[in-house]
């Protein structure tokens, strides 16, 4: 077997491993962040949360923060992953992590308050329990622990002994200073909603003492979500107030900007040593359908090293058409499926050449029923004698067609294959992509409050693609309020995709916590909420009521009548429009107008 071609798998750390290797520079952040910390040190207790979505580099920052912290004088980490902590509760696991932090004879000293109030442990067995527990003497204090919880007046003691403990420490530090415990949590919003809501109760009634900072690596969206079912807070709003009072400062993780972004594929193809096999279309489609997020770029990537070890065979086929195959696979999987079903011809051909004859009836051209023949032929249908028959060619091909025709992206993928698509059918067919990845087909933020489609059909989005049309929007944050989300899939995904923070509310309650979880930079919304056909412009009295100065669009088919203008030329809000790409355009303004 050759050995010529040596492609190297990336490890799954979503922003780099090495030391000298911060690609998407957050050593910065990370500087400014610890900055920030130990000069509110006096300010401890409170609790910092590090924000984003899945992939984008939450956990790098804070091992990152750490490493930054603990080169400071005074101060202490802790590094508690609420995820991989095992079998045991969150609060016992938070709690011995922090005790831990400790030198031993403070926890001695922590053993002996303990002691002194024998109910709190259930007498000397429970004391030895916990004491086998912190120095490995093989006893378990599951049972402990639980009789604890359950147990208001041990809650109580509890912290009296954990704020003991914390005095006995930080008076050890002496004056210069003041010493400072500095406790990660990380994977916290990949927990079951019971651990979430377990943590923060920890975070808040047992370790709520001075001279501790809690930095917590989560998706606030999925946070909420967890107090909403688990902390007994169905209302929006009062899960806010409820994550108030454990986060006092959110930082934000931005998606990497278009320039950030390419350095970013650049450097991992540089280190999967693939850079030669990407032009620069294929990275484009890489940035913009992976959402920025750097552990879906990595898996893509890490799915062509694997394929090619697995097959040599594509060295006859060609490796970039290899690339293009995993593209397919990633980004558009049900035309892959397609692809590898023996009983379909050649697709790919087939697709382009409906593609020519749709472009040809949309652009008002003469159908010349003798080009198309042979075409429509195969599809059991007569030679074209109208522009009308294209509605009758698409119900005899596959339903995916109509829809990605209007991808500028997916159209130019599939033009670069060239004259290999006879060979490339021929192999997906005799031995398909041996790896199986989750399509990267969602939006690459989350949108909280989306229900199941119910019966209305979403909207296709048919917006300009690639450079220069496509708009930057970086670092523009929007909420979008509407009660039907699944009509919005496809422009929130491009928005998302073009830098925008997407943030989604059905119903006035979910917009409210929404403002009051951030501050959006404009407000998206519909008008009509269930059988309320002024619920919209209703709200958005109430926001402006409430201090909201903001731009406002109305993105509804509705025909305003007069009274509706009035309302609509009142609250300062522009539209209605139901067309996507005046949505894109009034936001790009907003971008080009924003002072500095």
């Amino acid at each position: 077997m050759s050995r010529a071609r040596r492609f190297v798998v990336l490890n799954d750390a979503p922003l780099g491993d090495g030391a000298d290797e911060d690609l998407l520079k957050i050593t910065q952040v990370a500087q400014g962040l610890a900055d920030l910390v130990v000069d509110s040190r006096d300010a401890a207790p409170f609790t910092l949360s590090v924000d984003a979505a899945w992939g984008m580099g939450k956990s790098s920052l804070l091992h990152r923060l750490e490493t930054t912290l603990a080169a400071e004088p005074a101060v202490s980490t802790v590094w508690f992953n609420a995820w991989t902590s095992g079998k045991a509760s969150a609060l016992e696991g938070l709690i011995k992590s922090v005790l831990l932090g400790f030198d031993r004879n403070i926890i001695r000293r922590v053993l002996r308050s303990m002691s002194k109030r024998a109910h709190l442990l259930g007498g000397v067995r429970g004391l030895a329990l916990l004491v086998g527990s912190f120095f490995g003497l093989g006893r378990v204090v599951d049972e402990v622990w639980q009789r604890m919880s359950l147990d208001a007046q041990a809650r109580n003691q509890i912290k009296g002994v954990l704020r003991d403990a914390f005095r006995a420490w930080l008076a050890k530090g002496g004056s210069s200073g003041g010493r400072l415990l500095v406790v990660f949590v990380d994977d916290l919003d990949r927990c079951a909603s019971e651990r979430v809501v377990e943590v923060c109760e920890a975070i808040k009634l047992y370790l709520d003492v001075p001279g501790i900072v809690f930095v917590l690596a989560c998706d606030q969206s999925a946070l909420w979500r967890a107090v909403q079912e688990s902390a007994g807070v169905g209302d929006p709003a009062a899960a806010v107030e409820y994550l108030e009072k454990i986060v006092q400062i959110s930082y934000r993780i931005p998606a990497p900007s278009p320039e950030q972004a390419l350095k970013l594929v650049d450097g991992y193809l540089d280190r999967s040593k693939t850079s030669g096999l990407f032009d620069k279309p294929l990275k484009d489609l890489i940035i913009e359908r992976s959402g920025r997020n750097p552990r879906r770029i990595k898996r893509l990537i890490n799915s062509f090293v694997l394929e090619y070890h697995l097959n040599r065979s594509w060295d006859a086929i060609g490796l970039e058409n290899l690339v293009k195959v995993i593209m397919l696979q990633h980004f558009y999987p049900a035309f892959y499926r397609l692809l590898t079903n023996p009983r379909n011809v050649d697709l790919i051909r087939e697709f382009l050449v409906y593609h020519r004859f749709r472009t040809e009836v949309k652009q008002g051209g003469q159908v010349v029923p003798d080009d198309w023949a042979a075409f429509f032929a195969s599809k059991g249908l007569r030679p074209p004698q109208s522009a009308d028959e294209l509605r009758e060619l698409e119900g005899e091909l596959p339903a995916e067609y109509p829809a990605l025709a209007t991808d500028r992206d997916f159209v130019a993928l599939l033009e670069s294959f060239g004259e290999t698509t006879e060979s490339l059918m021929e192999q997906l067919q005799r031995r398909p992509l041996a790896v199986t990845q989750a399509p990267v087909d969602r939006p690459p933020e989350p949108i909280p409050f989306v229900p199941p489609l119910r019966g209305r059909r979403a909207i296709r989005v048919r917006l300009p693609a690639g450079e220069p049309d496509r708009p930057v929007l970086d670092g523009l944050r929007i909420l979008w309020v509407d009660d039907q989300p699944a009509n919005n899939t496809e422009l929130a995904r491009y928005l998302s995709s073009s830098g925008v923070r997407v943030d989604l509310a059905t119903t006035t309650a979910e917009a409210v916590a929404a403002f009051r979880l951030s501050s959006p930079d404009a407000l998206l919304s519909d008008f009509r909420r269930g059988t309320d056909d002024d619920a919209g412009i209703d709200d958005l009295a109430g926001f402006r009521r409430e201090g909201y100065e903001g731009p406002v669009l109305f993105f509804s088919g509705k025909i305003p009548g007069l009274a509706l203008q009035n309302r609509i030329r009142e609250l300062r809000a522009d539209g209605p429009t139901n067309d996507e790409n005046e949505v894109v355009r009034w936001l790009a303004e907003l971008v080009a107008t924003r002072p500095g």
